[in-house]
């Protein structure tokens, strides 16, 4: 089946929330305006106007996982041993529950060692595997292996970086910010995350109009006014109208395009 790379959207769809997949995650949205949007599902309640990042990867599955066997140029299947301590749900294709996702569809497999090192691939299917069992990864129709692979050859699992998003947690970073979303998201559900553009975000302190904020160091879901230091931890955007702090301020967003 074939997916639009781009939606072309108007004010309002950003506000579709849903219990049901609509999309692949990641899809892209772009407004008239240029306000951009990417599509994702929710990891707990995120309220409107808070930042989101990625939920972090399970510790075994990050990186030196085996290929169980040897993989040839083009093949667009791998099958990988699972670690030891989480196990993996498959998708419908695998598991006869038709209309399901695996726990990393959308996802990716990268080689971090060994041959074929620095290959990328996404997943469309998987199988389900226990811990230490294996499981066979499907890539897309298009998407082949381009240099060998051998039993020697270690990857790495990621999620879609918008699955299972979280609200920014300055005390517990799992991974990237993904956006924001303008309404609020329940959790487990599917819904827009904004990440370039006019947007409303909760704003912890002193900010600046002109001036570039990045994500709060001390208030979750919020942003602070940019230091010129190592406390930097992601840019957000630009003021475009201050809010007192606990309120929400007008940020042209610079997150992703």
């Amino acid at each position: 089946m074939a997916f639009p790379a781009t939606v072309q959207g108007v004010p309002g769809m950003d506000k579709a929330s849903t219990s049901g997949k609509k999309h692949r995650l990641g899809t892209k949205m772009v407004f008239p305006d240029g306000r951009v949007f990417y599509y994702g599902k929710s990891g707990e309640a995120i309220t409107a106007g808070k930042l989101g990042m990625m939920k972090a990867t399970a510790s075994d599955h990050i990186k030196d996982l085996a290929v169980a066997a040897a993989v040839s140029t083009g093949a667009s299947q791998i099958t990988v041993t699972n670690g030891g301590s989480t196990a993996i749900t498959g998708s419908g294709k695998f598991t006869g529950n038709f209309g399901t996702d695996g726990d990393y569809v959308d996802g990716y497999v990268f080689v971090n060692d060994a041959a074929g090192e620095g290959q990328i691939w996404q997943i469309r299917d998987h199988s389900t595997a226990a811990t230490g069992a294996t499981i066979t990864i499907d890539f897309y129709d298009q998407d082949t292996v381009k240099t060998a692979l051998t039993t020697s050859s270690e990857v790495g699992l990621a999620k879609s970086i918008y699955d299972s998003v979280e609200v920014w947690d300055v005390n517990d970073i799992d991974g990237p910010i993904v956006g924001v979303p303008t309404c609020d998201q329940t959790s487990g559900y599917y819904g827009w995350y904004q990440t370039a553009g006019p947007c409303t975000i909760l704003t912890n302190g002193t900010v600046v109009v002109g001036k570039n904020v990045m994500t709060g160091s001390t208030t979750d879901g919020s942003v602070d006014v940019m230091a010129d230091d190592s406390s930097a931890e992601f840019l957000i955007g630009g003021i475009i109208n201050v809010g007192a702090t606990t309120e929400y301020s007008l940020v042209d967003l610079q997150i992703r395009y």
